[in-house]
């Protein structure tokens, strides 16, 4: 952590239904942070589909990067693996991985300001292995000589009890213990950057809370129809339920504990009719505003065909010309204005 720097703003873009524009979202969002803010942006890609990592990249380049430099999933690896310490965690940084292509050229670095750590599909089951290894710790009675993670934020703990923890404060460490490891990669790079913008799988496992636990606020990104908004409640009440519970864990554990908070709805892939919205979608809108009021964003984005080819291209619709890309583009634009009010600057 670079002492001294402004530690950058941590958001999850999280629904616990899949394919509601979120990881469009959270990648267009990012992009216009770094082209049309001067902003320096990290995304991270903790869904195991990589859908954001192949936003960016394609998966030829994704390979490549894979065998060479590794993905989240190294992060998480080096943990169960007790290498967590001299991981080389900025190795998964992927500076300035947009490129374009246009006119038989490759056009490097065309965000400049934004990073990205890629993920993969070797995400999957990692709740089961963590969930192992902490079992092998208390089995095996060596989890006191392995909290290698808050070394120095336990050791005080560590020497006012010695090894005979009690069950509950055991209970806590592990607890806490698993739900940060991203937290402290982060701790390590965010002073780097503005804003590090995290894309959630459509969960709440531990690779989700991991990115809840890191964040300073969370983003749901929904269609607003029914099948897509059903959830939102209950995944608000259940994040309210984790942050009572980290809270607890936390004070028991010695550590420092803080809430994540809404900050925000973004309505996506909105249907539209001439110049006005679909009945059905205007009537949810209307209904969501109703109960989250000022936490929906005023600004939404449409359905339209552009998204398709800038994805094939592995580039955000900003650098694409065509009407469709044109349209969705300044709507990023606008739901980004409204971003940045909502989190701050």
């Amino acid at each position: 952590m670079n002492k001294g720097k402004t530690m950058g703003k941590i958001i999850s873009f999280i629904n616990y239904k899949g394919g509601v524009g979120k990881t469009t979202t959270t990648y267009h969002i990012g992009c216009a942070l770094a082209l049309y803010h001067d902003k320096k942006v990290l995304l991270i890609d903790v869904d195991p589909q990589t859908n954001m990592t192949f936003l960016c990249v394609v998966p030829e380049r994704w390979e490549v990067f894979k065998d060479t430099n590794g993905t989240i999933a190294g992060l998480f690896e080096s943990y169960l693996k007790d290498r967590f310490e001299t991981y080389p965690a900025n190795h998964i940084i992927w500076k300035s991985p947009i490129e374009l292509f246009a006119n038989g050229k490759i056009a490097k670095d065309v965000v400049k300001n934004l990073d990205m750590i890629p993920s993969d599909i070797d995400l999957l089951g990692i709740d089961i292995d963590l969930a192992a290894k902490i079992w092998r710790k208390i089995e095996s009675g060596l989890f006191q000589e392995q909290l290698f993670i808050f070394k120095r934020t336990f050791r005080r703990i560590k020497e006012s009890i010695g090894l005979n923890i009690s069950n509950d404060i055991r209970d806590a460490l592990f607890y806490v213990e698993q739900r940060h490891i991203l937290r402290n990669f982060i701790e390590t790079v965010s002073s780097d950057y503005d804003y590090i913008l995290i894309d959630c799988p459509p969960n709440l496992y531990l690779a989700t809370q991991n990115a809840l636990a890191a964040s300073d606020f969370y983003i749901i990104t929904t269609i607003p129809d029914h099948m897509s908004t059903i959830g939102i409640n209950i995944l608000t009440k259940k994040i309210r339920e984790l942050n009572t519970t980290m809270r607890e864990k936390c004070r028991l554990a010695g550590t420092e504990p803080h809430d994540i908070l809404l900050k925000g709805m973004v309505f996506t892939m909105v249907r539209t009719v001439g110049q006005g919205i679909v009945n059905t979608h205007k009537d949810k809108m209307t209904a969501l505003r109703k109960e989250y009021s000022e936490l929906c964003f005023e600004n939404y984005i449409s359905w339209a065909a552009g998204y398709t080819e800038a994805a094939a291209q592995a580039v955000p619709v900003f650098l694409l010309k065509d009407d469709n890309s044109l349209r969705v583009a300044g709507q990023y634009r606008k739901v980004t204005e409204e971003f940045l009010a909502k989190i701050g600057n």
